[in-house]
């Protein structure tokens, strides 16, 4: 599972049980279309006291840069009191529009910058998209566009 650190702004993949949601759901698709068996390779006891009851939501562990520079692009800005269907934690979000204002994305008032807006045409991480804008500046953009692609 992809799990973001915002305290070290790192994503890391860790691996983690499944939920017992999740277990429940793949135990249902044995013998949906035809003859099958659900062979569960952990215990009673694993399956009680390790999963848990569902997966936590995506956006609930991940780096939300692309997600803010995404809404501020759609002319969202009020991202605290957005209506999430699964809202992310507080801290995060703070932490990413603050890594965005560092960026450059966002001004003062945490409104998309000219810069901002080019960052969010790219579908990349906004400091891979900031890095090729600069790179073209730089006249060095061969070099970078190599890199990012590797990345």
């Amino acid at each position: 599972q992809q799990v973001y650190n915002s305290k070290l702004r790192m994503d890391s993949l860790v691996i983690t049980p499944i939920s017992q949601q999740s277990a429940n759901q793949r135990a249902g698709r044995a013998g949906r279309t035809g003859p099958g068996k659900c062979f569960r390779l952990y215990t009673q006891s694993a399956y009680k006291n390790e999963m848990l009851g569902a997966t936590v939501p995506e956006i609930q562990r991940t780096n939300l840069g692309t997600t803010v520079l995404t809404l501020k692009a759609m002319g969202i800005n009020d991202l605290l009191s957005f209506d999430f269907m699964d809202s992310p934690n507080p801290v995060t979000l703070i932490s990413a529009m603050h890594n965005l204002y560092n960026l450059g994305a966002l001004d003062d008032e945490g409104l998309l910058t000219r810069l901002g807006r080019r960052m969010a045409e790219f579908p990349l991480d906004p400091q891979l998209s900031k890095i090729l804008i600069s790179s073209v500046e730089l006249n060095c953009i061969q070099s970078i566009l190599t890199i990012v692609a590797m990345l």
